[in-house]
Formats: structure tokens, sequence, C-alpha cells
């Protein structure tokens, strides 16, 4: 029987791609292997931001600049009223504890205009003592001395409205100073406020701080809050509450 060949050839074909099929199929299964060359393959052209594109970024940027900048000087001033708030509650339960353990009177201080040892230390400052009203010698400072967060300022006001605490020996850097007046809050042995130094203003008005300096006596906010962060502290035990109120 005679063998034809065509038939066989075409038969071939379908079982069989052509070279460039089998070339294509391969690069679709494989993304390593390169597509064919050819004059009719489109070449693929780098893509890149246009003009007006970088121009919308840009200025999407300034935006959000704009906008958060405000915002996280909020923030910060927020975190410095919040760490004042700690330094102050926590010199007055120190001082309260002190009083408490040692049966005598302590006090916390806070330097005002009348303060001679030092500018750094106005309105941005208070220190727990150990004190006895009539011989400074006994006197103790309880650690070092305790500044408000940067940005942060006691109202002279409510400084003012303190009791007046006489004979208070401190620490001046290495050196030992009298002072022959400061105005403080003082403790006594059971834990409340010391009856010969209480004034209504300490329960009613209390301890104030805000976001600013303080020039002299006069306050330079930087906050435009109408409320400042009050610390009051109850007579009768000594302890101590924390609230916005107007500034004294």
């Amino acid at each position: 029987m005679p063998i034809n060949l065509s038939k066989i050839a075409k038969k071939a074909r379908h079982l069989w791609p052509e070279p460039r099929n089998v070339l294509e199929n391969q690069s679709l299964l494989n993304p390593l292997t390169p597509e064919p060359l050819s004059l009719l393959t489109p070449r693929r052209l780098p893509s890149a931001f246009t003009l007006v594109e970088l121009m919308a970024v840009v200025g999407i940027m300034g935006l959000l600049a704009a906008v958060a900048v405000p915002a996280l000087k909020g923030l910060t001033g927020s975190g410095g009223r919040k760490m004042a708030l700690n330094q102050v509650l926590s010199a007055l339960e120190i001082a309260r504890n002190n009083a408490i353990s040692s049966g005598a009177n302590a006090a916390v201080i806070f330097p005002d205009t009348s303060f001679t040892q030092g500018e750094a230390y106005k309105y941005r400052s208070m220190a727990v003592i150990n004190w006895s009203p009539t011989n400074a010698s006994n006197n103790t400072m309880s650690g070092s001395w305790i500044t408000l967060p940067q940005g942060i300022a006691f109202v002279p006001n409510s400084i003012a409205n303190l009791s007046t605490v006489t004979n208070v020996s401190v620490r001046i850097l290495a050196t030992s100073k009298t002072l022959s007046s400061v105005k403080g809050i003082v403790f006594q042995s059971d834990g409340g406020l010391a009856e010969s130094f209480y004034n209504t203003n300490l329960t009613t008005k209390g301890i104030s701080y805000f976001e600013g300096t303080v020039t002299g006596t006069t306050t330079n906010p930087t906050s435009r809050m109408t409320n400042v962060e009050t610390v009051r502290i109850t007579r009768y035990t000594g302890r101590a509450s924390a609230t916005l109120a107007p500034a004294p």
C-alpha cells in the first residue's frame, strides 16, 4: 500500500505548533522568557510622571503640612500640660506623705518675684521641703528642684494667693540658702493642710499653670485656652484634685 506523505505532514502540523507559537506560549507561562522580537511587535515605553501630576502631589503635600503643623503644636502643648500636672500632684503627695511619716510639717514652695536666687526658678519651679517654722537648720529639701516643662509656667496670681512660709532652707546648685519668706503649701502630721498656714484660696482657687511665659508678674500666653489647669487641695485630708478653671 503506498504511503501518502502529504497526509502525514498535515497531521504533524496539527499535533505540533509552529516554532513561533511555541515561543509565544512559553513567554505567557514563564515571564522570564523574553517575547520574540519582530518589526510588528509594539515596544513598551517606560512610564513616568507628568509635570501636572508632580505639581498636584506637591500641592497636596503642602496642604497636609499646613494642616498638620498646628495640630502637632497642640499635641506638644497638651503633653507639656499633662507632664506639669503629674509634677504638681506628685510634689504635693510627696510633701503630704513626708509630713505623715515624720510627724512634722512639710511643704511645697513656689518661687515668685521675691526670689533672688535666680530668674530661672521664678514661676517655673517648686521644691518639697521638710520644714520647721522656727529652726531652718532642721529644714531639708526632699529631692531636688522640680522644673515645669518648657513653655509651661505658674499663674502669678495663683502663687500670690498662697500662704507665706518663712525661714526656709533650700539648695541652689551646691550651696545652701536660707529664704526669709516664700510662697508655699504646708501639710501637717495628719496629712491635712497646716491650720496655721491655711487660707481658703488653697481649696477654692488652688495652684494654676498655663502655656506661656511670665515677665515680672505679667503672663504671656501662647495658647488661646480661656481656662487653665488648676489643682485644688482639700483642707482636712490634704488630697489634691485637678480641673480646668478661669485663671485667678
